[in-house]
């Protein structure tokens, strides 16, 4: 090993960069928490790529299998021939006429480019490069991906995926046509991808018949229905996401956004609950306005006044309370009076007689 580091410190782009500035030919093996990849660099430029044990040739398998070119029992069988006669899969599936060697070296190069491209979302994770025969073995002269394009591309990815995961925010998406013909390019991926959207298939499905990835399927969609060619079905919008690379500034406005809403509802409850306070103050202070004579549930007419003026005190009582008391002791009991006040001046208990709900005779 050669060169080693964080994806954090040193991105991929700059790593490529300098193996091609160096010339270099070797294995670039990254490693993003569960996730692996194997870039195969010669000269500088990738010739070669295989992510989480899948290569372009195991694309172009699940391709025929999933267009029904070819069903899995047959694909076992040419495998075992291939094996056989020590060649590779591809070239058996060509000479047996499931592929042309024309789409065979495009979708090898198409396949390639976008494994490559969306390894640059990889914003975290760890690399290592050793030089070896290992690439040069993986070399093949119909492949061969410019370092330069590469980084390129992978950086323009990164900075229109979050516009396309805005557009497609999920991989079960299904869409129909409109009936329109697409008479534009028809040699071009949006045509191939126009004549996969029957309003049955999702985008995973779709995903598995077209020589490219996410990235280039999700642009294609795109473009088909900012075109007027189809639309998406209602349902099917609001389910599993797109697994798309995290744009940093994106992230970090979507928290700074999320402090701001916090701050924003304690700002609210702190003026809602000042506002209920005053309400409250407010109330009690028009009560008091309203019955001189309590305060905070308490009457303030003094001992002496109470005792000359204990007819003013039942009246006030049932402005209070909508009734006079039954008796006297009522008085006692809801705290107006004490019982020893229930008198008098010349200290004798007065005698009380409720007629009705609205009158009394006090001696």
């Amino acid at each position: 090993m050669i060169l080693s580091g964080d994806l954090k410190d040193f991105s991929l782009a700059d790593v490529l960069q300098l193996l091609l500035q160096q010339r270099k030919s070797g294995v670039l093996n990254l490693v993003n928490e569960k996730e692996k990849a194997e870039v195969y660099i010669y000269q500088g430029n990738v010739n070669g790529v295989r992510v989480n044990g899948e290569t372009p040739e195991d694309k172009i398998k699940e391709m025929l299998i999933a267009s029904g070119k070819v069903d899995k029992e047959e694909m076992q069988q040419l495998e075992s021939i291939s094996r056989d006669m020590n060649r590779p899969l591809l070239a058996t599936l060509t000479a047996k006429g499931h592929l042309t060697d024309e789409d065979k070296k495009e979708w090898l190069q198409i396949i390639s480019e976008d494994m490559v491209c969306e390894l640059f979302g990889w914003l975290k994770g760890n690399y290592d490069f050793a030089t070896g025969i290992k690439a040069q073995n993986m070399m093949s002269a119909q492949l061969n991906i410019s370092t330069e394009f590469a980084c390129m591309e992978g950086m323009r990815r990164i900075d229109e995926w979050p516009r396309l995961h805005e557009a497609l925010p999920n991989s079960k998406i299904v869409f129909r046509p409109l009936g329109r013909n697409y008479e534009e390019d028809r040699q071009g991926w949006d045509f191939l991808v126009f004549g996969l959207v029957d309003g049955r298939r999702n985008m995973e499905q779709i995903a598995k018949q077209v020589p490219f990835g996410s990235f280039r399927l999700s642009e294609c969609l795109v473009n088909l229905r900012d075109g007027g060619f189809i639309t998406p079905i209602a349902g099917t919008l609001d389910e599993i996401e797109i697994h798309a690379p995290v744009d940093p500034q994106t992230e970090k406005d979507r928290k700074t956004a999320m402090i701001l809403g916090i701050a924003m509802v304690l700002l609210v409850f702190a003026v809602t609950l000042r506002l209920l306070v005053f309400w409250m103050q407010s109330t009690k202070e028009a009560e008091n306005y309203k019955n001189p004579h309590w305060k905070n549930g308490e009457s303030t007419i003094g001992d002496e006044l109470i005792r000359d003026n204990l007819e003013a005190l039942l009246i006030d009582y049932a402005d209070r309370k909508d009734n006079f008391p039954n008796e006297l002791n009522q008085l006692v009991k809801t705290g107006v009076l004490a019982s020893h006040e229930i008198k008098l001046t010349n200290g004798t208990r007065p005698s009380f007689h409720k007629i009705t709900e609205k009158s009394f005779q006090l001696k």
